[in-house]
């Protein structure tokens, strides 16, 4: 009896290591299993809604206009045919044609965008198409956890009906003010970004970012260029509001004071401050409300109409210039300003937030595309005024790259006549074109210095003839 028990001791010894190792194995697999089921429950909620997007756009920057077919990604959000994308897929559009979940083509109009959020809406023509929509749900991207499973949608390399999968690699990335959408305006100034390490390529933006629930958490946007699986979206959330102003605005309205901040992130002791106490303003842009209101650089805002802000850290900054731009342009607000050891209380008038960019045209007969100065363009190249217009581009062979004009020179006078604003210039090259005026002088202004350009027309006239 002694030795059957010894040996049923080490049977069962032996014994429940593996039993524990099955129930482990058994647990293990149930959960692969519940999360692929979880992977084809929210694709199979959010795919039915995702959209192929091939806009034609148009591109100024060789000195001529040029129309290019470009790929996107969009997502239905609205019963009416709303889609939402990226603004740097759809803003710029001339033409835009859709393909829905079932292969089906509609054409959609372009209904407004913001550059400095990257997003834009669309709406699809339903008036012939027979088969109904589905609608994408919004989830909350304020849960968003780190490590948290996710799938982008869309149509990377034009690839269409795309998924990839991973997880959120951080919640709140930022991007300094210099990063620009292909379109050459700024972005990323009033949000900060979802990093996910699910692929996003060429084609996703403007696609959907979902959790396993299916509903949308971002809308993908861009990638780090020569990096793997680093790409960012747009948090649901700011999406929202955004879409929300587009449809009932064509844009979203922002107010503006012309400040701008940096982080007080080891600077508190230098001026004075408590931890997580205050805004540090970097600098102010010349005639704005703040620079009119005599605030000044290394002035340390408290308060914003009695309330506390603080933007220690960097990632703090956006949320700073959201409670700015989310005033009535026109209010009068209230900060309280640390300056030298002594407080004080400045009131500064808002302003509506320009236009970031302005119209662009082709003067074909001169060899060189132009664009309108808005003031927003005038802040950022530190301009005097918004008097003239800015060289986009220059033809290779033309008159104008003869004449020694360059991207980026301020014309100002077009033969001894000035140039006050966009709709001069068009209307005096319309009219030496007319009168086919072979002498053109531009006066430009380039690095701060003035210079002349002849654009000698008699030439390209020449050239013409010895071609025949």
């Amino acid at each position: 009896m002694v030795m059957i028990y010894k040996f049923r001791g080490a049977y069962m010894k032996f014994l429940l290591p593996i039993i524990f190792i099955f129930t482990l194995s058994v647990s293990a697999s149930d959960r692969d299993v519940s999360i692929q089921e979880n992977i084809y429950t929210a694709r199979d909620k959010v795919m039915t809604a995702l959209v192929h997007i091939q806009p034609v756009i148009k591109n100024y920057e060789t000195g001529e206009m040029e129309k290019q077919a470009i790929i996107g990604s969009g997502i239905i959000i609205h019963p009416d045919g709303y889609v939402v994308t990226n603004y740097h897929v759809a803003g710029k559009a001339e033409r835009i044609i859709c393909t829905l979940a079932d292969k089906e083509i509609v054409p959609a109009t372009y209904i407004g965008g913001d550059p400095m959020t990257d997003i834009s809406v669309i709406k699809l023509d339903l008036s012939h198409y027979k088969n109904k929509i589905h609608i994408a749900e919004f989830g909350n991207s304020d849960t968003v956890q780190v490590g948290q499973y996710v799938m982008a949608l869309g149509s990377p390399l034009a690839l269409s009906r795309s998924l990839s999968f991973g997880v959120i690699s951080t919640k709140d990335r930022y991007f300094s003010s210099n990063v620009r959408l292909p379109s050459g305006e700024r972005t990323g100034r009033y949000n900060l970004w979802l990093q996910t390490d699910a692929a996003i390529n060429p084609g996703n933006s403007g696609g959907p970012l979902v959790d396993l629930q299916g509903k949308i958490i971002g809308i993908n946007s861009r990638a780090q260029t020569y990096a793997n699986n680093i790409g960012f979206a747009i948090p649901i959330n700011v999406v929202k509001a955004v879409v929300a102003e587009i449809i009932d605005h064509k844009k979203v309205i922002r107010s503006w004071i012309g400040l701008h901040c940096q982080p007080l992130q080891d600077l508190e002791e230098y001026f004075g401050t408590n931890k997580n106490s205050g805004v540090l303003i970097s600098s102010i842009d010349p005639g704005s409300p703040a620079d009119k209101s005599f605030l000044k650089a290394g002035d340390i805002i408290l308060e914003l109409d009695n309330k506390p802000v603080s933007a220690r850290f960097v990632e703090e900054v956006p949320y700073f210039y959201n409670l700015i731009a989310q005033y009535k342009p026109g209010s009068e607000i209230l900060l309280k300003v640390l300056r030298n050891d002594e407080t004080y209380n400045f009131k500064v008038t808002t302003k509506q937030l320009g236009d970031l960019q302005g119209e662009d045209f082709e003067s074909k007969e001169w060899g060189f595309t132009i664009k309108e100065i808005t003031r927003q363009m005038q802040v950022e190249n530190q301009l005097e005024d918004t008097t003239g217009v800015l060289v986009v581009g220059v033809k290779n062979v033309g008159a104008a790259a003869d004449g020694g004009l360059r991207r980026r020179d301020i014309i100002s006078k077009i033969n001894n006549t000035k140039i006050q604003n966009f709709e001069d210039f068009i209307s005096l090259y319309n009219e030496l074109t007319i009168s086919k005026t072979e002498k053109i002088l531009l006066t430009i202004h380039r690095s701060g210095a003035t210079r002349f350009v002849l654009l000698d027309l008699s030439k390209e006239k020449e050239s013409d003839v010895q071609d025949e």
